[in-house]
């Protein structure tokens, strides 16, 4: 049973703060553990590859004891969470955002009406700190990730901010009574990518970045660290509380996947905070389209999220309810120029931020919140 000091949501699967040790180790997915997180018996497994990144995905193939059917168990599964120890001894604040994608699948996920990953257990320890997910293995099933160099029709993005609208408005306030561990530390309340966002934008990274490798295409007119920095600052500090919500934090077009019938879903959900609404759609619109196309498309993207908004249970806002924090948000996706090189190919990068240099451009961001400055320094 799980083991939680929360409220559980119907359909959650797994184990909040076990006392017992989650696996650290891909050898220890073993067929015993399987058998106690999936509650069948395991015969096999196999591993059949490990992708160590930012977080690490191992793909495993199971055997079973007796005949299952694909509804009642699953054959090919991803399993993600903290296993690429040299990477967690550098960075150990990795470690809660493994934590905070369980968290998410074991509590948002359940409540809400999006295209996810299935899910088959969800788990966090008081042992070794460990967070992780068994899911299924989305490749295995014909899907496809999503890709800066291959943007999207408007139709699919039209879905994706239907999917974003129903995680805000069933987490609509961000209420710490009904999401204690979303604001169970000062760590939490953070926005995850906050730091390295401002860690990335100090002088010797932004050396690294534009003197001492091939520099994004992030117009003259905004190519200075100080400003962008003031900016940021800016932005954070005038966030408009009306409009928090759980977000997913890091809603680009990376973090996406679309299935073998062309809808879409997004995964990666690590930086999962509560914030204001606005990011995570100025972030993904922005980002996810050519620039001709959002520039066509942008005002009726964000009408139809609103309608979504309001049809899924959220406020009723228009769009001058928002658009001032929309255009001020539209900055956060300018942190693609100041990714440090080999983070990411130059190639997508440099896609990245001539999208979002021309929405932080179109919208005169930049202006908007130097107007604001005084006020963010009260």
């Amino acid at each position: 049973m799980p083991c939680s000091s929360y409220p559980l949501p119907a359909g959650a699967k797994g184990v909040m703060n076990s006392a017992e040790p989650l696996p650290t180790t891909p050898q220890e997915i073993t067929a015993e553990w399987c058998t106690k997180a999936l509650g069948h018996k395991v015969k096999t497994v196999t591993i059949a590859e490990e992708i160590h990144s930012t977080a690490s995905k191992i793909l495993v193939d199971l055997t079973y004891e007796g005949r299952h059917s694909v509804d009642e168990v699953p054959y090919k599964v991803c399993v993600k969470g903290g296993f690429n120890k040299p990477l967690m001894g550098l960075y150990p604040d990795l470690l809660w955002t493994y934590r905070r994608e369980a968290e998410f699948y074991f509590y948002i996920s359940p409540i809400v009406t999006m295209n996810l990953p299935k899910i088959w257990y969800c788990g966090t320890d008081t042992v070794t700190g460990q967070g992780l997910v068994v899911m299924a293995n989305l490749a295995a099933q014909g899907c496809e990730f999503g890709e800066p160099l291959k943007p999207w029709p408007v139709e699919r993005v039209r879905a994706g901010v239907e999917q974003l609208a129903s995680l805000h408005a069933k987490t609509w306030g961000a209420d710490e009574v009904d999401f204690p561990w979303l604001v169970g530390d000062k760590a939490k309340k953070e926005n995850p990518l906050q730091r390295m966002v401002s860690s990335l934008m100090k002088s010797g990274e932004w050396e690294a970045r534009y003197k001492d490798a091939a520099a994004p295409p992030l117009p003259e007119s905004i190519a200075n660290r100080e400003r962008l920095e003031r900016a940021f600052k800016t932005m954070r500090a005038t966030e408009n509380p009306k409009l928090t919500c759980v977000l997913h934090g890091d809603s680009h077009i990376g973090n996406t996947f679309i299935t073998a019938d062309g809808q879409p879903g997004f995964v990666d959900w690590q930086t999962a905070y509560a914030g204001v609404n606005v990011q995570d759609l100025a972030y993904f619109v922005a980002g996810v389209m050519t620039v001709e196309d959002r520039r066509k498309h942008e005002v009726d993207l964000v009408r139809h999220y609103l309608q979504a908004l309001h049809h899924n249970g959220g406020p009723n806002l228009e769009r001058g309810d928002i658009w001032h924090d929309y255009r001020k948000h539209t900055l956060h996706g300018l942190a693609w120029a100041f990714t440090a090189p080999g983070m990411q190919p130059d190639e997508n990068v440099f896609a990245m931020t001539e999208r979002h240099a021309a929405a932080v451009s179109d919208h005169g961001t930049i202006e908007l919140l130097e107007s604001l400055q005084e006020y963010a320094n009260e």
